[in-house]
């Protein structure tokens, strides 16, 4: 996209961010690797493959550094189901700190290049963000969103990440990884909405990449010209192997309640939609607010049961802390020295006591 300045003299093209969004483990390191393959830039350095992702991440290591601090700022954790932890991370993205030193590294990253994709699994949270940076920084945004069916998504973390179950429970933590895709779904389509976006089911990028990628290109309004070479498009049939479609596990192998089950069914249904009918449909939206609305009550109904249950977890944590502290300040011959490293009794208590009240939501939830 150019433009011309007072005098009419064309300036240069406004650059094109691509901002990656959707759950972890839905084909977001995939596409990436895709768009850069067919000549888009990922900012250097980028994160090193693992045993999760032998072909690499294609993420840059700036923004994965920068965007884990700000969750910690937010007191919020990349899987989080909660509703209002969107509004949490909307409020730190929202300093004037934070915005000028991501506005200031797009200007950096973009200076000499048309195209950069923004790829981390926590984008979906500081959407907002994103957007304002790319504005101070010159630069157009769309969003580009990956969709693969939550069971499929749920059983791939079964598969690659340990599972910190409740309890124990398979089915708390299957509840707890489908409530997490449903909260990132539904908010990260309601905030890309009027903006330029496109949503790529895993299983067409598989299928047949290069209309993926014209359609990502088109409906982005990428400045990515004409037909890629032999050797790219080579490299590319290489890189995106059906292979990797590994998991294919439905709804009879996850173990979750049934209004979950359905919510994150129907939420799937409409983003589909959505998919096919270039980033925009007035039905579909208008269902997916009323499917956001009715996870924020089932979410509040929960928290609210268990409030007894997180309110005993506090009092029995802070007793057991109240005890710690009159064993280690008896002194004596054979008292043990306190390390200097270990905090005081009263943040141990609220940091367990947290985690015991988390672990008793998850187990209502389930």
């Amino acid at each position: 996209m150019s433009s011309t300045d007072t005098t009419g003299t064309p300036t240069r093209p406004e650059a094109r961010i691509v901002v990656v969004a959707g759950s972890g483990r839905s084909g977001t390191s995939s596409i990436a690797g895709v768009l850069k393959l067919a000549g888009l830039r990922i900012p250097p350095p980028e994160v090193e493959g693992n045993k999760t992702n032998p072909r690499g991440f294609f993420e840059p290591r700036w923004v994965v550094d920068f965007q884990t601090r700000l969750l910690r700022d937010a007191g919020v954790v990349l899987t989080d189901a909660r509703p209002d932890a969107f509004d949490l991370t909307r409020k730190v993205g929202e300093r004037p700190k934070v915005r000028e030193t991501a506005g200031t590294w797009l200007r950096e990253q973009t200076a000499g290049h048309d195209a950069l994709v923004l790829k981390d699994p926590r984008n979906s949270w500081f959407l907002p963000l994103w957007s304002q940076a790319c504005a101070d920084a010159g630069a157009g945004i769309g969003y580009l969103t990956m969709l693969r069916h939550p069971a499929e998504v749920v059983g791939s973390k079964d598969a690659y990440y340990k599972a910190r179950s409740v309890g124990g429970s398979v089915r708390h933590a299957q509840t707890t990884r489908v409530a997490s895709w449903l909260n990132v779904a539904l908010f990260s389509e309601q905030l890309t909405r009027g903006g330029a976006r496109t949503f790529v089911p895993y299983v067409d990028l598989l299928d047949d990449w290069r209309t993926v990628v014209a359609r990502v290109v088109d409906e982005l309004a990428l400045p990515v010209g004409g037909d890629l070479s032999p050797a790219a498009t080579a490299e590319i049939d290489e890189f995106v192997d059906p292979g990797l479609h590994r998991i294919r596990t439905e709804w009879s192998d996850i173990d979750c309640p049934d209004d979950v089950r359905d919510l994150a069914q129907a939420t799937w249904d409409q983003l589909d939609v959505l998919a096919r009918s270039g980033g925009s449909d007035a039905a579909a939206e208008a269902a997916l607010d009323e499917l956001r609305a009715q996870y924020v009550t089932r979410y509040a109904d929960a928290e609210a049961l268990a409030q007894s249950t997180a309110e005993a977890a506090r009092r029995a944590a802070a007793h057991q802390a109240k005890k710690k502290a009159g064993n280690s300040g008896a002194g004596g011959p054979g008292a043990r020295p306190a390390s200097k490293a270990s905090p005081p009794p009263a943040e141990r208590a609220t940091s367990f006591a947290r985690r015991v009240a988390r672990r008793a939501r998850r187990s209502l939830r389930g």
